[in-house]
């Protein structure tokens, strides 16, 4: 019997992975059930909590057990008790009686007591290895009673399930047929899950872009080595064999390039067995509708395999302020969602205001040119009025509101030359990051065109990838601090000297010389005189 309960106990994992910690001697009757995920297992964290069904076949029966039970690796479950003396019975109405007394089940002896109420259950020959446990959990699995009732254990759940002390099938509820694991609980166990969950992961090569400028986004799905492999059934799926589907869903400032931009690799090797399509199935939410899914078929080939995807989407039109948009990809497979990969990018903007000394007049105008190579006019972007928006400025704790009129970078058309009344506040959006000139290429008659052009650089900082932030610096005027605006002011000319005659203004002068000359001079002669 301590054989027994040895072999059983090898059979706790074989293709979920448990962790059990066993330190203090339980009373007989007092057990339970927790499942938990394996922190260093990158997959471990999905939207949907999985929940496993556990079925009691055996109920066991013992005085204490003391020991530990330690995990090596994935495959490899050693269990040495300090006192195994457990044994197993199952009761004569025991919904598990059929398939244990059927000619198929070849692996335990279940022998009626002499008193008939009780079956005692001992191993038969050979019986003495986790292959053998997981050809007898297959078994079980094959042969679950209609009427047998499980225990629900749910994955990182606060509470651990109460349960009898016995011999478990667990089994996956929503994809049973995907999973077998074989159990002695006679404490309280912890299980550790893992390598059951599909991975996802999502990046892009620049975190800022124009509008107008196409993203590239590669994404990769890892397929662990136990899933199960996909078989149609009907005009769907077996349970549990579906295919591995990937959800993307794209803000609405970036336009989809199509499924023919989806292409995907294993290593370097192409691959294509996969199916992009814009008709997405009903396993996504709609709600929140994805702009394209992926479906994979999980074949042999693919178990243990990562496949990356790459594909493209325009920034459109719409991507006009600086508070970035969000790209999402999530993974599916036989009802399990991962946690979707959130991939920002950003479009940005800065701010300017024009002024004319000594007028507020708004028939003074400038035109300005925005451009990436300040001495090189054909750098200028092209910009499109997009209307105006209000921002709340707020000064010695009193909010203002300042209207900007906004340009947008356009995507075709527009204007290389910005023109701008005095006064006049402006928003220029939809850049990426860089370094930027405003050139001023004309005036109102009577003021002085700037002769440098304003420096501005639009930093984007992407250290922290989970809050990424963006700022502006310039270089000539200064910025105004409450606004965030780049001040640009023209000054009125001053009346430049011409040639002609000396003016009048020197025989003023000579003459009240002369005048006073005079004065004195009868005064002198008068003292004299007396």
């Amino acid at each position: 019997m301590k054989k027994f309960s040895k072999i059983l106990s090898v059979a706790l994992l074989v293709a979920l992975v448990l962790s059990l910690g066993v330190a203090n001697a339980f009373a007989a009757g007092t057990a339970s059930i927790s499942i938990t995920h394996d922190d260093s297992y990158e997959g471990a964290t999905g939207t949907t909590a999985r929940v496993y069904n556990a079925y009691k076949v055996l109920d066991a029966h013992y005085t204490s057990l003391s020991g530990s039970n330690t995990q090596a690796a994935k495959d490899t479950f050693t269990y040495a008790p300090d006192d195994a003396a457990v044994s197993y019975t199952m009761a004569t109405d025991s919904p598990w009686k059929n398939a244990m007394l059927a000619d198929g089940q070849t692996w335990l002896d279940v022998t009626l007591s002499e008193d008939g109420d009780v079956y005692i259950v001992t191993p038969k020959d050979g019986f003495d290895s986790a292959e053998e446990a997981k050809d007898f959990g297959d078994y079980l699995k094959a042969n679950i009673p209609g009427n047998a009732v499980p225990s629900e254990v749910t994955v990182d759940a606060a509470t651990a399930t109460a349960v009898d002390p016995g011999y478990y099938l667990i089994v996956g509820k929503d994809a049973k047929d995907a999973v077998t694991r074989v159990a002695v609980v006679t404490t309280n166990v912890t299980m550790v899950e893992k390598n059951t969950y599909i991975t996802t992961g999502k990046t892009t090569s620049e975190t800022s872009y124009d509008i107008g400028d196409t993203v590239t986004y590669t994404a990769t799905v890892f397929i662990p080595s136990d899933t199960a492999l996909t078989e149609p059934e009907g005009a769907g799926y077996k349970a549990g064999h579906g295919p591995v589907i990937l959800h993307d869903k794209m803000d609405s400032r970036l336009t989809f390039d199509g499924v023919s931009s989806v292409t995907a690799k294993i290593g370097t090797a192409d691959f294509t067995d996969f199916t992009a399509t814009t008709t997405v199935s009903e396993a996504s939410d709609a709600e929140n509708k994805c702009t394209f899914e992926v479906a994979i078929p999980v074949t042999s080939t693919l178990l243990g395999q990562t496949i990356t995807f790459t594909y493209t989407a325009t920034v459109n039109e719409n991507a006009v302020n600086d508070e970035g948009f969000v790209n999402e990809l999530g993974g599916e497979l036989n009802g399990y969602k991962t946690n979707p990969d959130d991939v920002h990018v950003y479009t940005f903007d800065f701010m300017f205001n024009k002024t004319f000394t000594g007028s507020d007049s708004d028939a003074l105008t400038a035109t300005f040119e925005v451009r990436t190579d300040k001495d090189d006019a054909n750098t200028a972007i092209k910009f499109v009025a997009a209307g105006t928006k209000d921002v709340e400025v707020t000064e010695d704790e009193t909010t203002t509101t300042t209207t900007y009129t906004v340009y947008k970078k356009a995507v075709t058309g527009g204007d290389a030359t910005i023109t701008v009344k005095n006064g006049e506040h402006v928003d220029l959006v939809g850049l990426k990051a860089g370094t930027y000139y405003l050139v001023e290429t004309g005036t109102s008659t009577g003021y002085n065109r700037l002769t440098e052009a304003m420096t501005v650089v639009i930093h984007d900082d992407t250290s922290d990838p989970e809050n990424p932030a963006h700022h502006v610096t310039y270089s000539g005027n200064g910025i105004n601090e409450t606004t965030g605006e780049i001040p640009l002011v023209n000054n009125s000319g001053s009346v430049l000297p011409s040639t002609g005659g000396i003016g009048t203004t020197i025989f003023y002068v000579v003459g009240g010389v002369l005048v006073l000359a005079a004065i004195i001079l009868l005064v002198t002669k008068k003292r004299m005189s007396e």
